[in-house]
């Protein structure tokens, strides 16, 4: 496995980066508009600078936006995820489209490898930096080709996850004029927090129930099984949806209450059932082909 740390240029997702990202990829020309090659044109044409660009490009890469055309790394299009968020979220403002978004960052665990230790395998619900990076240092020579990364790569992958996750207003103690401030618009997912300021302690909270849409919960199955094979048919233990890798209990710091609730709302809708058995309880979908793209239009579709 070759994980990759550090790739985002130590800059966070700002709000409207992806709107750039995808108009530019599907305006004339713009398939090679991310390219290496094209940095000066597309520092022209976003308003970004070079890093700026560079770290755009790993992100619509990373989020599952825009793919390279026939494998060749020439130029980009988008994939079937960013043809849809486009045609019903041009902005990426809706906050199912950020809850998708935030599943395959989460997810993906060699692009974004802190990220998917983050969510999946850090089980601290509470923690420093040092915590964090102890840990991850230990599942980088456990899992990753290479087995030492520089302590800094570490670092900046920690600083920009909470970045990601924890508006400005949160981690600053002066007061911050909106005018300055260019957020990541996964702060609005309420998924980190700060702790205790003053040790520089942050934890993870659940996502709130209320704007969680349930179809974002399928979603994230679809997600888990697309990634693992072993997660994959029409039938899913409960447990495996709690604490599995890419699963809704880990990607949504969910425990098993706060999942069942989201779980009857997709079994009212008619798109799982929930079966409790003697010592095995699970759930079964009632289409288990559905991708994860077709539960996010569905989604669009529902809020219109």
């Amino acid at each position: 496995m070759q994980m990759k740390f550090k790739a985002h240029q130590s800059f966070f997702i700002r709000k409207g980066w992806l709107s750039k990202g995808l108009r530019a990829v599907t305006a004339q020309k713009g398939a090679s508009l991310l390219m290496p090659s094209n940095s000066k044109e597309a520092m022209d044409e976003l308003g970004l600078g070079s890093n700026q660009v560079v770290a755009l490009r790993y992100w619509m890469q990373t989020l599952g936006l825009v793919q390279y055309v026939d494998g060749r790394k020439r130029a980009h299009e988008l994939t079937e995820l960013g043809n849809i968020i486009l045609e019903n979220d041009p902005y990426t403002e809706e906050v199912g489209t950020l809850f998708a978004l935030h599943c395959n960052l989460a997810s993906a665990q060699e692009d974004a490898a802190a990220w998917y230790y983050f969510f999946n395998e850090f089980k601290m619900s509470a923690f420093i930096r040092d915590d964090f990076t102890r840990g991850l240092t230990k599942f980088v020579f456990d899992h990753n080709d290479k087995k030492e990364i520089a302590l800094t790569s570490l670092e900046a992958d920690f600083n920009c996850i909470l970045s990601t996750y924890i508006p400005h207003d949160r981690t600053s103690r002066k007061p911050v004029s909106p005018e300055n401030v260019i957020d990541c618009p996964f702060g609005d997912l309420g998924l980190v927090d700060i702790e205790d300021r003053g040790r520089k302690s942050y934890r993870k909270t659940p996502a709130n129930l209320t704007m969680l849409p349930a179809l974002l919960v399928l979603y994230c199955i679809c997600l888990m099984q697309e990634r693992f094979d072993g997660a994959s048919g029409a039938e899913i233990r409960l447990e495996t949806l709690v604490g599995g890798p890419c699963s809704p209990g880990c990607l949504f710091n969910f425990d098993s209450v706060s999942l069942l609730s989201k779980l009857y709302e997709l079994e009212n809708e008619g798109l799982l059932r929930i079966v409790r058995t003697a010592g095995l309880d699970v759930i079964r979908l009632t289409q288990p082909d559905m991708s994860k793209e077709e539960c996010l239009s569905r989604y669009y579709e529902l809020i219109g």
